[in-house]
C-alpha cells in the first residue's frame, strides 16, 4: 500500500495509473462530489486514451444490489483497474465491486462472511474526498442486504494506493464537514479503547487523535483553510489505520440503528452515545471491564485520552464534550435537543450490532443502557 499525502496531490494520479499498464479502468465516484471537489476535472485529463467506465448509481449506504450492478459493469467492461474517489461509502463501493468480481454469483455469502473473498488481482486506488472514513486504509465495507449491516473483510480489499489530497475536501458543506471529522474522532477515541487494541493501534491512535485536536475546528468553522484540510484528512487515514487493526466499538455499535432509523449522519450518530461511553468507561468498575488486560489497563487508556483531550478530571468530561460539539453546531442531545421520545430511544437502546458492541472494553447493564439514551430522567 502506498500513500501519497500532499495538498494538490491528486496531480499525483496520472504517473500512479501508468505505472500499472493497464488500459481499462472502472471509476467508482459520488454524485456532485465528484465535480464539486474539482476531481472530475483533473481526472478527466489523466484518463484520456484510456477505455473508462464511470459508476454512480447507488446509496449513500451501499447495498447489495447496488454493489452488483456495480461488479456487472465492471467485468462486462473487462475492468483491469479500479479508482474509487470520493466519501466512505464510495470507498466501500470500490472494495465490494472488487471483493464481488471473481463470484459475482455468491454476492449474498460473500456479504455475509460465509464464503471467502477471491482476489481478483485488480490493483485498487482510493481517493477520499471527505476527511472522515478512513476507509482508504481498511480491508473491510460496510454493504447492507435486506436492511441488514454486514462487514464484508478480506486483506484483499485494502487498496493498493491512497492519494491524500486534503484540497477534495473544501467543498462539502459546514456540516458535512462536522460529520466527518467526529467520525475520524470517534474512531481515533474507540480504536484506543477497543479490547482488541494493540500496541501500534494505539500508536496509529493517538497519532489521530492529536491530529483531530489540532485541526479539527478550524477545518470546520473556517472555509477554505489549507493546512486544516490537510491535517484532518491525514487524521482521518491514520484513524482508519488504527481501525483496520481493531475495528470500532458501542457507539458504533449503536450509531447503524440511528443512522437508519432517524436519517442521522454517522458521524454525527456516532456522538449522541459516544460522551456518555467515555463517562462510564472512564469510571469504570473492575467487575464491568471485559477486556482480558484488566481494569488498570482500561484506566492507564482512559488517563492518555483524557490527557490527549486536555480533560483534567472525570468531572469535566461531560462538560468538554458539550463545548467541543456545540464549537461545531452539532447537536447530541436526544431528548433536549433532537427530541427523540423516550419510546424511540428505548427502542433504539436495544438496535445494537453485537460484532462492535463485543468489542467494546465494558459491559454495560441496564442502568448504564438509561442513562446513555436519557431514559431514567
Amino acid at each position: 500500500m502506498a500513500i501519497y499525502s500532499d495538498f494538490g496531490g491528486l496531480i499525483n494520479l496520472g504517473n500512479i495509473i501508468k505505472s500499472y499498464n493497464l488500459r481499462r479502468v472502472l471509476v467508482v465516484t459520488g454524485g456532485k462530489s465528484f465535480q464539486s471537489s474539482g476531481a472530475k476535472v483533473i481526472l478527466s485529463e489523466f484518463l484520456k486514451g484510456y477505455h473508462v467506465t464511470y459508476f454512480s448509481d447507488f446509496e449513500i449506504n451501499p447495498r447489495l444490489i447496488d454493489a452488483q450492478r456495480g461488479v456487472k459493469l465492471a467485468i462486462e467492461n473487462t475492468t483491469e483497474l479500479i479508482i474509487s474517489i470520493g466519501g466512505g461509502s464510495v470507498l466501500d463501493m470500490g472494495k465490494l465491486i472488487k471483493a464481488l468480481y471473481s463470484n459475482p454469483d455468491e454476492a449474498v455469502n460473500l456479504a455475509k462472511g460465509d464464503k471467502k473473498v477471491t482476489d481478483p488481482n485488480i490493483p485498487l486506488i482510493a481517493i477520499p474526498t471527505t476527511a472522515g472514513s478512513g476507509s482508504e486504509s481498511t480491508h473491510f465495507a460496510v454493504v447492507y442486504v435486506d436492511g441488514e449491516k454486514y462487514s464484508l473483510a478480506d486483506k484483499c480489499l485494502l487498496p493498493t494506493d491512497i492519494i491524500l489530497d486534503g484540497n477534495l475536501t473544501l467543498s462539502s458543506s459546514r456540516y458535512q464537514k462536522a460529520c466527518n471529522v467526529l467520525d475520524a474522532l470517534s474512531q481515533s477515541i474507540e480504536s484506543a479503547w477497543a479490547v482488541k487494541s494493540t500496541t501500534q493501534s494505539q500508536i496509529l491512535s493517538f497519532a489521530a487523535l492529536k491530529l483531530c485536536i489540532e485541526n479539527l475546528l478550524d477545518f470546520v468553522n473556517e472555509k477554505d483553510n489549507f493546512i486544516a484540510a490537510q491535517g484532518m484528512i491525514m487524521a482521518a487515514n491514520l484513524a482508519g489505520q488504527a481501525i483496520n487493526i481493531t475495528k470500532t466499538t458501542a457507539a458504533h455499535a449503536w450509531s447503524y440503528g440511528i443512522t437508519k432509523n432517524h436519517g442521522i449522519p454517522h458521524g454525527h450518530a456516532v456522538w449522541l452515545t459516544l460522551p456518555k461511553i467515555f463517562a462510564l468507561c472512564d469510571n469504570s468498575c473492575p467487575e464491568n471491564v471485559v477486556d482480558p488486560r484488566g481494569h488498570e489497563h482500561l484506566l492507564g487508556v482512559m488517563n492518555r485520552l483524557k490527557g490527549a483531550l486536555n480533560i483534567s478530571s472525570h468531572m469535566e468530561i461531560e462538560e468538554y464534550f458539550t463545548k467541543l460539539l456545540s464549537s461545531i453546531n452539532v447537536k447530541s442531545d436526544m431528548k433536549n435537543e433532537l427530541k427523540i421520545s423516550p419510546k424511540d430511544r428505548a427502542f433504539l437502546s436495544k438496535q445494537i450490532n453485537m460484532q462492535r458492541m463485543s468489542n467494546n472494553p465494558i459491559s454495560f447493564d441496564q442502568t448504564h443502557v438509561e442513562m446513555i439514551f436519557q431514559l431514567s430522567e
